[in-house]
């Protein structure tokens, strides 16, 4: 095996390590917040919007998504595009009423891989 391929395996590691974390990490980030009570199908349908309004929605155009049974709301607004270690990234604020609480929190996401992964800095 030349170094230089060696090189290429080892890089090939290091990003399938890093992209299966930040995976686990998307949805991580909802555990503090009322999006955490999702049930598995509401979450994939959650993790999925979030990925179109990422991907498509203007700065400061507010999308709304609901569970099912209305039980919960969110209100999200992607607000800055900004570059970190040459990906696209994207601050977007998640506003959240369930049982008549609102909760407002503001994450970043970067794009990875045709994906967008949770910011963890």
């Amino acid at each position: 095996m030349t170094l230089k391929n060696l090189k290429q395996r080892l890089a090939m590691a290091v990003v399938l390590c890093v992209s299966t974390a930040a995976i686990a990490q998307n949805s991580l980030f909802l555990r503090d917040s009322p999006l955490a009570s999702v049930t598995g199908a509401e979450l994939d349908a959650l993790l999925n919007q979030i990925n179109v309004t990422l991907d498509t929605t203007d700065i400061n155009m507010p999308v709304t998504w609901e569970t099912e049974d209305k039980r919960l709301t969110s209100v999200w607004t992607v607000t800055e595009d900004y570059q970190k270690q040459d990906l696209s990234c994207r601050k977007m604020t998640l506003e959240t009423v369930k049982a008549g609480e609102t909760s407002r929190v503001t994450y970043g996401f970067c794009k990875m891989d045709e994906n967008w992964l949770f910011d963890l800095e």
